[in-house]
């Protein structure tokens, strides 16, 4: 070898995320965090009992002991990868349908890395609940949760200048098996143009291995993303986990990923035959921030089957690593050793019902938290909720009777 291709190297070994494990993924490294987490774990498990250890448990509706908890809430925590604001800016500059779509599943994938950025449980959104914040460059998200059961968080990110808007809503689905969780991101998201042009996003899923039985957990990122634009007939899917034949060492690694950019036409069957979703009818929105959210609930694809898509000619690839890089036909759109990510700033002047006025929240942000006090308001929050669902149940069938 070469001066010239050691170094050369090196250069791409350093594009690799700090915290990156051996064996993909995100470590995590905090000791005194992770023996904390821990023993929340096992009083849980102590408390369950066989059910937690031997079943598949929906972690979503059970309660969890505030010590798992981060002093946020899930509202704040699903932005934290949409920190890249710049590169849609790039993509709704774009004429080119799949240019635009080369930006956009870049952005998404410059994101990932923010995923595990903290590895503590956020508080279950109220219902009711908003959150508002900005970026740097003017682009402002809204959040309100609109469904209890099942929890539906809407939101609304809107660029500067109205250049696109990022609206949808995330109803997740976190389950534990053995030595994981796994959260299924169900929900639909779609990002609209100025020009009208739309792309519907299917969430890949994620994981934390090795939470109780290893000295160093990781989070990784597994399944397939999905791009639609139905308008020009693009579709994107991007496949995580070690891309095939692949001789560059990053991207023989479980954080790669490969995708291509094809033409399509779908199979629309599954409509003749009477397979189209109920509608989910969520609240009526008190804050009208989720405002957005009901044009997605109602467009044509929301409520139907996932079409068949039906490959006619591929566009262009990708390939990458979530962790370092991403290239389209060898060409790099995006390096973490050159990411700028930006940050959200929490409105100055929220509404009553921002997630930053819990009660069980607040408690978490002293230096020394009372664990004692921060249960007790979790829990008195989660029994008027439990309050409300029954009385709004009991009206609903007076009102049908």
């Amino acid at each position: 070898m070469t001066m010239e291709e050691e170094s050369f190297e090196d250069a791409a070994e350093t594009l690799l995320h700090a915290d990156a494990h051996e064996e993909g993924g995100l470590a995590m490294n905090n000791r005194a965090l992770l023996e904390q987490q821990r023993g929340a774990i096992f009083e849980l498990i102590r408390d369950m009992g066989k059910q937690l250890l031997t079943g598949n448990i929906n972690l979503v509706n059970m309660s969890m002991p505030v010590k798992m908890f981060e002093p946020r809430s899930y509202l704040q925590k699903l932005s934290d990868v949409w920190v890249h604001s710049r590169i849609l800016l790039k993509a709704a500059a774009c004429d080119d349908p799949v240019l635009r779509l080369k930006w956009v599943i870049t952005w998404f994938v410059a994101g990932l890395q923010h995923v595990f950025q903290s590895w503590r449980k956020p508080f279950n959104p109220i219902l009711g609940e908003t959150w508002q914040a900005m970026l740097d460059d003017g682009t402002a998200v809204f959040f309100e949760q609109i469904s209890h059961h099942p929890p539906v968080s809407a939101f609304q990110m809107i660029g500067p200048g109205n250049e696109y808007e990022f609206a949808g809503y995330s109803q997740p689905e976190v389950q534990y098996k053995g030595n994981a969780v796994k959260t299924t991101a169900r929900g639909k998201r779609r990002i609209k143009f100025a020009d009208g042009s739309v792309t519907e996003i299917t969430y890949p899923k994620y994981y934390l291995r090795g939470i109780l039985y290893t000295s160093r957990p990781r989070g990784d990122i597994g399944g397939t993303a999905r791009f639609v634009d139905a308008q020009h007939g693009l579709c994107c899917e991007v496949d995580f986990g070690k891309v095939a034949d692949a001789t560059d060492k990053l991207l023989q690694r479980p954080d790669a990923f490969s995708g291509s950019i094809f033409r399509y036409c779908t199979d629309l069957s599954a409509l003749s035959n009477g397979l189209v979703k109920r509608e989910l009818k969520p609240r009526k929105s008190l804050s009208g921030l989720a405002k957005s959210f009901h044009s997605v609930l109602s467009s044509s694809s929301v409520h139907q089957p996932e079409p068949q898509f039906h490959r006619l000619e591929e566009m262009s690839t990708c390939s990458g690593n979530w962790l370092s890089h991403l290239d389209w036909e060898g060409q790099r759109y995006w390096t973490l050793a050159e990411d700028n990510a930006d940050s959200w700033h929490p409105s100055s002047s929220p509404l009553p019902s921002d997630s930053r006025f819990r009660e069980d929240l607040q408690c978490l942000l002293d230096e020394s938290p009372n664990w004692q006090i921060a249960q007790a308001a979790k829990e008195k929050l989660e029994t008027r909720q439990r309050v409300d669902a029954k009385l709004r149940k009991e009206a609903s069938r007076s009102a049908g009777a």
